[in-house]
């Protein structure tokens, strides 16, 4: 586990957040937090992509099968000042995975298999930000155990 994880708060602006990851590849796992640290949501590359819906009519959303298909973001209008106008609050998932300090990493390893997860936010009892895990954090410690690493 990390206990060094980039968070952010549920105020903050797209394009701040975009910022933050600019120099990296990938877009983690971003957890959202409130000022005592609890955990309130995540941001994940699925809901910045989501941010290309928002033009899309509300009423075709609720219409099952019908926002299956995926949109072509190249292709998409979007509002030149939609950096300023969204913020992580309108796109982080507030209904999310995440595991407690104490659980068994077999455990982990079991809930990340299951939803299809690669990192999960990590909080102690009281349900504030501690760390995140990820599967390469397991592959290492079976690694280790194994004596194939140190």
């Amino acid at each position: 586990m990390s206990r060094e994880v980039i968070s952010v708060k549920r105020s903050m602006k797209l394009k701040e957040l975009l910022g933050i990851f600019e120099g990296f590849h990938i877009f983690p796992l971003v957890p959202v937090i409130e000022e005592d640290r609890r955990l309130i949501g995540v941001v994940s590359f699925r809901n910045i992509i989501d941010v290309f819906q928002s033009s899309y009519p509300d009423v075709l959303k609720l219409v099952p099968f019908l926002d299956e298909e995926e949109q072509n973001i190249f292709k998409i209008d979007i509002l030149e000042d939609i950096g300023d106008l969204v913020v992580v609050q309108d796109i982080m998932d507030q209904e999310y995975i995440f595991i407690r300090e104490d659980t068994s990493l077999e455990e982990v390893y079991k809930l990340m298999k299951l939803h299809l997860k690669e990192e999960l936010p990590v909080v102690d009892r009281g349900g504030k930000l501690v760390g995140r895990i990820g599967i390469f954090d397991i592959i290492k410690l079976v690694f280790r155990q194994k004596g194939i690493i140190r």
